[in-house]
Formats: C-alpha cells, sequence, structure tokens
C-alpha cells in the first residue's frame, strides 16, 4: 500500500516538474521574443473568437440545456438496442454521439460529464462513451479543412466519413462488460426550466473560455517547437514516408491541429493525397483538444492515462481507413 502511494506521489511530482518547466521554458521564450508570441497569441484569439467561438457556443447552451430538463434521457430512449447492442451503455450515450458529430470537440466530452454528474452512467460507462464520442463537427471538418484550407469540400465528406467510421470502431476496443450495464435503471437529475438556463448559461461560458485557453496556449506551444527548430529536425526522420512540410504539419497537429492541418494544406499536395495525414491528427485532436476534453472528463474518473490511449487507437484507425480509400481513389482516378 505504502508502495503504491509512493509510486503515485513520485509521478504526480514528475508531472508537475514537467509542466513546471514547460511553464517556464514558454515565459524565457516570450520575454527574449514578446512580438512573436504576442502575435502567436493573439493570432490563437482571433481564431478563437471568429471561428470557434461563434460555432461552439450554442452547442454548449442548448445541449447543455436539454441534457438539464431530461430531453437526453428520453433521446437516449431511440439509441438504447443500438447503444446497449454495440457498446453496452445506455442509450443516452447515443444521444452524446449526435451531438458531438454535429458540434464537435469538446462537445461530447461536456455531455459525458454532465450525464455522469447526473447520475444517468457510472464510471465505466463514461469511459467507454468518451472512447467513441470524441470527434470534429462538419462544421470544422468540411467547411474549414477541406473547402476553406484545400478547396475541395468534396474531399471534406469523405474525411468527415472516415472520422466517424474510426470513432465508432474506436468503442469497440473500450467496451464495458454486459453484467455493468445499470443504465436503464438510472434516472438522471433534472433542474426546473428557469434554473436549468441559468446552469446552462453558466455551463457554456464557463467552458467557452476553458476551450480558448487551451487554443491560445498550445498554439503558441506549437509555434514555439517550430521556432526553436525541434519540430523541423524531427519531420527529417519522417522524410523517407512524406514530404517535411506535412511531416511539420503532422506534428504541430499533434499539439493544435488547425495549425496543423493549415500547414499540411500550405505544403502544396491535394486534399486526396493529404487524406491520412488530416484523418491522423483529426481524430487525435492534438493536445490541445485532449487538454480540453479532459478538463471535463476528469471527474468521471478519465484521466489523460486512460484518454490518450483511446485517442491513439482512434486516429490510427482512421489512419487505416484513409490509407485504403487513398489507394482506392488513386487506383480508379
Amino acid at each position: 500500500m505504502d508502495k503504491n502511494k509512493a509510486l503515485k506521489n513520485a509521478r504526480a511530482n514528475y508531472k508537475a516538474a514537467m509542466l513546471s518547466s514547460g511553464a517556464a521554458f514558454m515565459i524565457v521564450l516570450v520575454l527574449i521574443d514578446p512580438d512573436t508570441y504576442l502575435l502567436s497569441a493573439l493570432n490563437g484569439l482571433e481564431l478563437f473568437g471568429t471561428k470557434v467561438a461563434p460555432a461552439l457556443f450554442p452547442f454548449f447552451f442548448f445541449s447543455g440545456l436539454i441534457t438539464r430538463l431530461g430531453g437526453a434521457e428520453r433521446a437516449g430512449a431511440l439509441f438504447r438496442r443500438p447503444a446497449s447492442l454495440f457498446y453496452n451503455v445506455p442509450g443516452c450515450g447515443g444521444y452524446v454521439w449526435c451531438m458531438s458529430v454535429l458540434s464537435g470537440y469538446p462537445v461530447g466530452a461536456k455531455l459525458t460529464r454532465e450525464l455522469y454528474e447526473g447520475g444517468a452512467i457510472d464510471k465505466a460507462q463514461a469511459r467507454t462513451i468518451a472512447s467513441f464520442t470524441s470527434t470534429s463537427g462538419p462544421l470544422f471538418v468540411v467547411g474549414t479543412v477541406a473547402a476553406g484550407m484545400f478547396e475541395n469540400a468534396k474531399a471534406g465528406y469523405i474525411l468527415l466519413a472516415v472520422h466517424f467510421t474510426a470513432a465508432l470502431i474506436n468503442g469497440f476496443f473500450y467496451r464495458g462488460k454486459k453484467q455493468s450495464f445499470v443504465g436503464a435503471a438510472v434516472k438522471p437529475k433534472k433542474s426546473r426550466p428557469l434554473e436549468a438556463v441559468s446552469e446552462s448559461m453558466s455551463s457554456a461560458l464557463s467552458s467557452l473560455l476553458t476551450v480558448g485557453g487551451y487554443i491560445v496556449v498550445f498554439g503558441m506551444a506549437a509555434d514555439a517547437l517550430v521556432n526553436v527548430g525541434l519540430i523541423p529536425l524531427l519531420a527529417r526522420l519522417f522524410e523517407p514516408l512524406v514530404s517535411r512540410e506535412v511531416a511539420e504539419g503532422v506534428l504541430i497537429g499533434l499539439i493544435e491541429v488547425t495549425k496543423g492541418a493549415d500547414r499540411i494544406a500550405k505544403a502544396g499536395v491535394d486534399a486526396y493525397s493529404a487524406l491520412p495525414a488530416l484523418s491522423f491528427i483529426l481524430s487525435f485532436g492534438g493536445l490541445s483538444i485532449i487538454g480540453q476534453s479532459l478538463s471535463f472528463l476528469s471527474p468521471c474518473g478519465i484521466g489523460a492515462g486512460k484518454f490518450l490511449p483511446m485517442k491513439l487507437t482512434q486516429s490510427l484507425a482512421a489512419l487505416l481507413l484513409s490509407l485504403i480509400l487513398a489507394i482506392a481513389i488513386k487506383a480508379f482516378s
């Protein structure tokens, strides 16, 4: 018992030391070159304010309102059979998936937490639901990435289909035991209408600010790793497989997905050739998305040690599917 406690303390101290070192590193860089990193922060705020916040806020508010008024329970009735059959979770897991594919990161994580805190699901079910409801949305995949960055909306629908399919496949790796399914006997807590509106508004604003903070901070971190030469150096290792520019985009995307996708687009490759790289980073989400998701999922007992493997298997499933599709497209084109 003492050994386990000592091991946990050692891990906590190691994580704290790593985060402190990273924070100190960023402070030094900002002090050395304030113009560059203030511009990086400004770009992150602009991205958040003009693209992310308008898209996420309505979904944060209205999905929260639906959940607090018991709508998730009613919607879950439609998905009870497939959710139970395929993933051993209550029907509300299907509701979370629908809201996630409509609105994107990190709505799935936020709704999972709300269902857990409302008593609709237990920790094991929350973990399973999180494994197949962590997705980007069509507005970002088709609109921002495919149409905006690559000027090819048609490729965006293929990318979106791969992305959603990989998420559903991923859930099979983390489905709970049949005997652990107790959701049908649990009724989620409901709020009175006016309380639900107030709680949803407060929660939406708080969640939105959290998302914005992660976008700015991890965007700056990605720029820092490029500027000090670490990402360009690592990208050289992948040159036998892809161009250095695409490799840099993937590495940047592992930190902040929007910047990574934009870097791949600027490499000059067409959308179909970039399909595997884009599928991988969109399904992984980047450390920024993972941090956002963990800020919601941690009360459900889902930490980085559980969530990172989920995202890795999801991104590998997306990569495999997109490679098969990319080969088929080239063969028939």
